[in-house]
């Protein structure tokens, strides 16, 4: 029995290691929030509370809590496959006359380069006139 080929669409090993420490790395950047213990309750709860006095009655003025930090485009969380390969490029598909592909697939291969640069070059040979 033949073996499945490899899926290219797949992470690496490499990179999946550089993601899960660049998240332990941030995990430890960020101080953890401590939260006061719970005290039980005292036979001095069931006291009245003292007399309060006419400055302490009013309330205190507490600074604006910040807004909450706008969530990343994107989201360092999520690592897939088409995350680690992007290009910064967009998908184009057209449809064109076979001598023009083959005479596109020909410059590419001369020159030795992929279609889409040889399909860039000729836009910028355009663009200078």
């Amino acid at each position: 029995m033949a073996s499945k080929p490899r899926n290219r669409a797949g992470m690496d090993a490499e990179a999946v290691a550089r993601m899960m420490a660049m998240q332990d790395q941030e995990e430890q950047e960020v101080p953890a929030e401590t939260v006061p213990p719970v005290s039980p309750p005292t036979a001095q709860a069931e006291v009245a509370p003292p007399p309060v006095s006419v400055a302490a009655a009013t309330p205190a003025v507490h600074p604006q809590a910040e807004p909450p930090a706008p969530q990343p485009a994107w989201d360092p969380g999520k690592v897939d496959g088409r995350t680690l390969r992007r290009t910064g490029r967009e998908p184009f598909a057209t449809r064109i006359k076979p001598e023009t592909h083959e005479a596109l697939r020909r410059i590419a291969y001369h020159r030795r380069i992929t279609i889409a640069e040889a399909l860039e070059m000729a836009v910028a040979a355009f663009e200078r006139g």
